[in-house]
């Protein structure tokens, strides 16, 4: 299973985030799926590909894969015999600290339990605040605050069970500890973001609730000044260095999902190969060359001296032709980068390629094509959009089996392929966004302003064995950036 989606993360960029679900089966040892995004640039941007490079393209992309942790509910977790929580108190019993396999046994259900928590909380928070009725926002209200509380309390009861996790300056008690600041972090925050957020038509239900969440965060609040946690304020400096610490801890725990990758040596190796056969080639040419009008000419002649040149000056364009031609196949074959993918115990459980190109219009796939231009009508069906097309391909082969026993008896849900691009070196490229307009009014001449949006198509092709997704994105750009984001249409196909 695969899906995808696509949003807007700031003025400039836009995030698009793949989902990918494996699943074992007998026989198959690896997986594999591919991506393609293409991005049409209308002519009025000014990119082409002698001006906008591979280095142009991939110094604006940003991606990685991130282990997707299984979906749990806040109920759940609240439940004190949820077996998450029994997994992390069994860790937490067997834990020895002579012993590394049980410190980073303990360490990764530790980060594993705090971002499986995370998720549930989020997921939570954003039901409360979708839900159109109000008996229903408050009934699923008052269950995330109990739940909530429920939650933290079990955990921070663990250092009353297990007392050693309050020996200061033990590793075990620096990864509670932060794990203790990042639970409070999460609380702290959409405790507020719930205060600000939650509207409702009916007051005495809207104070009911104000009431609980209130009453819970200002529980937390008074947690947070006991163990010097910091708490956001107007002041600049004091914000910066909450933003900051919380950064830090959430790294701490997040980077436990990042799927490591190292740059594929092998590939250099064939790279290198190639380019001594295509120098190799041109060398038998040039010796061939001497070697037969040596005979003819003979060794000290100035005809012979003539003859050598031209050869060795056909040695140099041979060479290149054959760099050339080598590089072209070594292109399509791996593409510009390839990387081996490693999970945090730097076992190998997959690997990835990615190539940029701009491609000409000739040469587009069919239904990339008509998919591009499924949204023009009646007359814009005539006009000749001249725009460059720039292409970036993502294949991604995983190994199921080792993947799904990166946390051994955690079953995970899959993998998210996030990729984020910006959107700056074609915004400074725009001429000046506001045009002057006039209309007529009350037999006056009024002059408006507006602005000029270039529209930027992305359509999205994505390929899972004999599964097919296709999506087309519009992104309008000026010069204050991205104006509006939004979806063309969405199509699979099985095949």
């Amino acid at each position: 299973m695969i899906s995808s989606n696509i949003k807007k993360i700031d003025s400039t960029s836009i995030e698009i985030k793949v989902k990918y679900r494996p699943k074992r089966k007998r026989f198959v040892r690896f997986k594999k799926y591919s991506l393609e995004t293409y991005f049409f640039l209308p002519i009025e941007t000014g990119v082409n590909k002698r001006n906008y490079t591979r280095i142009d393209f991939y110094r604006e992309l940003k991606s990685y894969l991130k282990i997707d942790p299984p979906k749990v509910l806040l109920s759940e977790i609240a439940d004190r015999d949820n077996f998450f929580m029994q997994l992390l108190d069994k860790s937490l019993s067997i834990y020895d600290v002579n012993s590394i396999e049980n410190i980073n046994l303990l360490e990764d259900r530790l980060k594993i339990f705090l971002n499986i928590f995370k998720k549930a909380i989020k997921r939570e928070v954003r039901k409360i605040l979708i839900y159109p009725n109000d008996n229903e926002k408050l009934r699923v209200g008052f269950r995330f605050c109990d739940n909530l509380d429920k939650a933290v309390t079990d955990y921070r009861n663990l250092a009353n069970k297990h007392l050693y996790l309050n020996e200061k300056n033990s590793k075990v008690n620096t990864i509670y500890s932060i794990g203790d600041e990042y639970i409070s972090n999460q609380c702290y925050r959409y405790y507020l973001q719930l205060l600000k957020e939650v509207m409702m038509e009916d007051s005495n239900n809207r104070e009911k609730l104000n009431a609980a969440i209130k009453h819970q965060l200002n529980q937390e609040i008074a947690y947070r000044k006991a163990h010097n946690f910091p708490l956001s304020s107007e002041s600049k400096k004091k914000n910066e260095l909450l933003i900051n610490r919380w950064d830090k801890v959430k790294y701490f725990f997040t980077n436990k999902l990042i799927i490591n990758t190292r740059i594929d040596k092998e590939t250099r190796y064939i790279e290198e190969l190639l380019y001594s056969l295509s120098a190799g080639i041109a060398m038998v040419f040039a010796t061939s060359v001497a070697f037969y009008y040596n005979k003819v000419f003979g060794n000290f002649t100035l005809r012979f001296f003539f003859v050598l040149v031209i050869s060795y000056m056909f040695k140099d364009r041979i060479k290149e032709w054959f760099r050339s031609f080598f590089n072209t196949i070594l292109h399509k074959q791996i593409l510009d980068h390839r990387f081996n993918l490693y999970d945090d115990n730097h076992k190998k459980i997959g690997s990835s390629h990615d190539g940029f190109s701009f491609v000409p219009k000739t040469n587009m796939d069919k239904k990339i094509y008509a998919l591009r231009y499924i949204d023009t009508t009646g007359k814009e069906d005539w006009i000749e959009h001249d725009e460059k097309i720039m292409r970036f391909t993502r294949r991604i082969k995983i190994n199921v089996k080792a993947f799904l026993k990166t946390f051994k008896n955690i079953k995970l849900r899959g993998v998210n392929d996030v990729i984020t691009f910006n959107f700056s070196p074609i915004i400074l490229r725009l001429e000046e966004s506001k045009i002057p307009l006039f209309i007529q009014k009350n037999d006056k001449i009024k002059e408006v302003y507006n602005e000029r949006n270039i529209p930027i198509h992305i359509v999205v092709a994505i390929n899972f064995g004999k599964e097919y997704q296709y999506q087309h994105y519009e992104v309008k750009l000026n010069k204050n950036g991205i104006a509006s984001l939004k979806t063309i249409a969405l199509n699979n196909n099985n095949s």
